[in-house]
C-alpha cells in the first residue's frame, strides 16, 4: 500500500501535469490562433487592396466609354481623357505596392499583378493611340472609336477578370481563416474540459480516500491505546492503514505485548512471594489455629 506522503506526491505531480498541459495548450492554440487571425486580417486586407484597384479599372472603362460618347465635342473629350489619365494613374501605382518587395503577398499573387500590369500597359497604348487619332481627326464618331481600342479592351479583361477572382479568392481565405480560429477556440475549450474534469476527478478521489487513510486507522488505534492505558491489554493492537500508520501501530503492538509480559512476571513474582510468605523459617508449613 502507498504510504501517505506517495499519495500526495502523486496526487500534486497529477495537478501539476494537468497544470501545465493546460498552459502547454493555451500557449499552443493562441499563437496558433493569433498567427490566423493575422493572416485573416492581412486577406482582408488584400482582398480591399484589390477590391480599390477593381474599382479605379471600372472608372477607367467609365471615361473611356464617355471619352467615346464625347468623340464629336472636343472640351467634353479632353475632360474625360484626363479623368482617365489620373485613373490610370492610380491603377499603375496601386499594383507597383503589389510588386513591392515588402508588400506582404506572395509570389503567386505578384506574378498575376504582373500580368495585370502588362494588361494595364496595353490598354493603355491601345487608349493613347485612339485619343492621338480621335484628336488629328482621323477616327471620328463613336462606333470607329470603340473599334479602334477593341483589342486593347479585349486585353485589359485580364486584369478586370483576375481582380474579380482574386478578390473572391482573399475572402474566401479571410473567412477559412476566421472559421480555423473559432474552431481553435471550440478544441481549446473541449480539451480544457477534460483535463478539467480528469483534475476534479482525481482529486474528489484522493480527497475522499486520503482523509479515509489517515483517520479510519489512527481512530482504530487511538481506541487501542485507551484500552491499554485502562489496563485492557488482552485484545492485539489492529495494524492497518499506510506504512506510517502501521509503523505506528506495530509499536503500539509491541508496547502491549511487552506490558502484558510484564504484567505475567509481576504476577508470577507476587505470587511466588505469597507462597512463600505461607510456609516456616524451617521450611515447614505454619500451624493453621
Amino acid at each position: 500500500m502507498l504510504s501517505v506522503r506517495s499519495k500526495l506526491t502523486i496526487a500534486f505531480s497529477i495537478f501539476f501535469a494537468v497544470l501545465i498541459a493546460q498552459l502547454a495548450l493555451v500557449y499552443y492554440f493562441s499563437n496558433h490562433s493569433a498567427s490566423l487571425i493575422a493572416k485573416a486580417i492581412q486577406a482582408h486586407e488584400q482582398s480591399n487592396a484589390l477590391t480599390r484597384l477593381a474599382i479605379e479599372g471600372q472608372k477607367l472603362r467609365r471615361f473611356e466609354k464617355e471619352f467615346f460618347i464625347y468623340a464629336d465635342n472636343p472640351e467634353r473629350r479632353a475632360k474625360y481623357s484626363g479623368e482617365w489619365n489620373d485613373s490610370y494613374e492610380k491603377l499603375k501605382e496601386g499594383l507597383a505596392l503589389l510588386n513591392a518587395s515588402k508588400s506582404g503577398w506572395s509570389e503567386s499573387d505578384k506574378e498575376k499583378a504582373r500580368a495585370w500590369n502588362e494588361s494595364l500597359r496595353d490598354y493603355s497604348s491601345g487608349f493613347n493611340k485612339v485619343d492621338v487619332a480621335v484628336n488629328s481627326g482621323f477616327i471620328t464618331g463613336t462606333i470607329a472609336a470603340n473599334m479602334a481600342i477593341k483589342e486593347a479592351k479585349n486585353r485589359f479583361r485580364v486584369f478586370l477578370k483576375g481582380t474579380a477572382v482574386e478578390i473572391d479568392n482573399k475572402v474566401r481565405e479571410a473567412s477559412e481563416f476566421s472559421s480555423q480560429v473559432e474552431q481553435n477556440f471550440a478544441n481549446i475549450q473541449k480539451v480544457l474540459l477534460v483535463l478539467s474534469v480528469v483534475a476534479l476527478v482525481i482529486g474528489g478521489s484522493l480527497l475522499l480516500t486520503i482523509p479515509r487513510a489517515i483517520a479510519g486507522p489512527i481512530s482504530t488505534l487511538t481506541e487501542s491505546v485507551i484500552d491499554i492505558s485502562k489496563g485492557n491489554i488482552s485484545r492485539p493492537v489492529e495494524v492497518r492503514g499506510g506504512p506510517e500508520v502501521k509503523g505506528l501501530a506495530e509499536s503500539v503492538e509491541r508496547l502491549r505485548v511487552a506490558l502484558k509480559g510484564l504484567m505475567l512476571r509481576m504476577n508470577k513474582l507476587q505470587q511466588e512471594r505469597s507462597q512463600g510468605q505461607g510456609k516456616t523459617p524451617s521450611g515447614e508449613a505454619k500451624e493453621v489455629a
